[in-house]
């Protein structure tokens, strides 16, 4: 019984290292992500705590099939955080090239931030938003934010490419 007590402390503690280390590494998602492991979508926030009035999103979305005009970023209901609308950039990583922004706007009833692109982003390159001067929410927790995107093909219409769950500290 001993014996058995020990190994399950054991691989309790051996999972909680695993799961802690894993936590660092944008992406990672345990419960209540996207449905599908491939619209987990990757991130990078440069200071997570909660009421820090000036932080940077690095958020990634994958390469797309088509060019991309337009990015929408969809923050759940329980997000009270501001983005800066005159900070956002847009960037190919593939590339590693800069996009200029027409306009951001956002849409408070929708909880929807869309950034319009001057020239289409090509397809099959991996897109880099970053926003600059973001207000954390004011409490610790996850926080999905689900990426749109709106392509240059006949009758475009948003398509969900992602989820971003982000963890506020």
């Amino acid at each position: 019984m001993l014996r058995w007590v020990g190994g399950l402390v054991l691989s309790g503690v051996l999972l909680i290292g695993m799961v802690s280390t894993a936590q660092a590494q944008s992406g990672f998602c345990l419960i209540g992500c996207a449905k599908d492991a491939d619209l987990i979508l990757n991130y990078r926030i440069e200071d997570k705590q909660h009421n820090f009035t000036s932080d940077r999103y690095f958020l990634w979305i994958k390469p797309q099939k088509v060019a991309t005009k337009e990015i929408q970023v969809v923050t759940d209901p329980g997000f009270d955080g501001l983005f800066s609308l005159k900070a956002i950039e847009v960037n190919s990583r593939t590339a590693n090239k800069s996009y200029k922004v027409e306009d951001v706007v956002w849409d408070s009833e929708l909880y929807t931030m869309t950034i319009v692109l001057d020239k289409p982003l090509p397809a099959q390159e991996e897109i880099e938003v970053v926003a600059s001067q973001v207000t954390n929410p004011r409490s610790e927790g996850i926080y999905k934010l689900n990426a749109r995107v709106l392509g240059t093909e006949p009758n475009p219409i948003y398509r969900y490419v992602g989820t971003w769950s982000i963890s506020i500290e």
